[in-house]
C-alpha cells in the first residue's frame, strides 16, 4: 500500500488565496489610515472647540463685568434706558452661562475655598485675620472647567497673614450755607429808666 502524497491546490486556488491575501492587506493599510484620519479629525474638532469656548468665555467676562458695573451703580437715579440695559445685559450673562453648561463648561467658583495651583493663579494678596492663608477671597478673572478638564484657569486673590485692611473713614462734611456766614446782632436794648429820660428830652 502506497503512502498517499501531499495534497497540493491547483494553480486556481494558489491565485484565489493570493488575491484573498492582498485584498486583506489593502483593507488593513485603508483601516489604519482612516483612523489616522479620525483621529486628526477629532484633534481639530477638540481645537476648534477650545478655542470657541475660550472665546465665549471672552464674553463672559464682559458681561460679568458689566454687571458688576451695574450693580454698583444707583439705580434710583438711573434712567429707564440704563435700567433697561442692565436688565438686558444681566439676562445675556445667564443665558450664555446656561449655554456654556450644556457644553458641560462649568465655572470654578473658588471663592473662600483654598487656592490650588493647577486650577488658580493668584495675581494679588490681601492681609486678614478672618479667614485661613491660601483662602481664595475674590477672582479676578473665573476659571472654568471642560467636563474634568481644566478649561482655563482662574485669576485669584487669596488672604495672607496680617491686619485687616480697614476702609479709610471719610471726613465730616459741614452743612453747605447759600451766603456769607455772618452772624446778625441783634439790636441792644436799653434799660427802661434811660429809654422814658429820651422821651422827656
Amino acid at each position: 500500500m502506497t503512502a498517499p502524497s501531499s495534497a497540493r491546490p491547483d494553480p486556481d486556488t494558489e491565485r484565489l488565496i493570493a488575491q484573498l491575501r492582498t485584498r486583506c492587506e489593502a483593507l488593513e493599510r485603508r483601516r489604519a489610515r482612516d483612523a489616522d484620519e479620525l483621529a486628526r479629525q477629532k484633534a481639530e474638532s477638540e481645537v476648534s472647540l477650545h478655542r470657541l469656548l475660550t472665546g465665549l468665555l471672552d464674553v463672559d467676562d464682559a458681561l460679568a463685568g458689566s454687571v458688576r458695573w451695574s450693580a454698583r451703580q444707583d439705580r434710583s437715579h438711573a434712567a429707564a434706558t440704563v435700567e433697561s440695559l442692565i436688565e438686558q445685559i444681566s439676562a445675556a450673562h445667564e443665558l450664555l452661562r446656561l449655554r456654556l453648561l450644556e457644553a458641560d463648561v462649568r465655572p470654578m467658583d473658588l471663592t473662600h475655598r483654598h487656592a490650588v495651583p493647577d486650577v488658580a493663579r493668584v495675581v494679588d494678596t490681601r492681609p486678614t485675620t478672618r479667614h485661613p492663608a491660601d483662602t481664595v477671597l475674590e477672582e479676578r478673572v473665573a476659571g472654568f472647567y471642560l467636563g474634568q478638564q481644566v478649561l482655563r484657569t482662574a485669576e485669584v486673590v487669596i488672604a495672607v497673614p496680617g491686619a485687616d485692611a480697614e476702609a479709610p473713614e471719610e471726613p465730616a462734611r459741614e452743612p453747605k450755607r447759600s451766603g456769607p456766614s455772618t452772624a446778625r446782632r441783634q439790636p441792644r436794648r436799653l434799660p427802661r429808666h434811660k429809654r422814658r429820660s429820651r422821651r422827656r428830652s
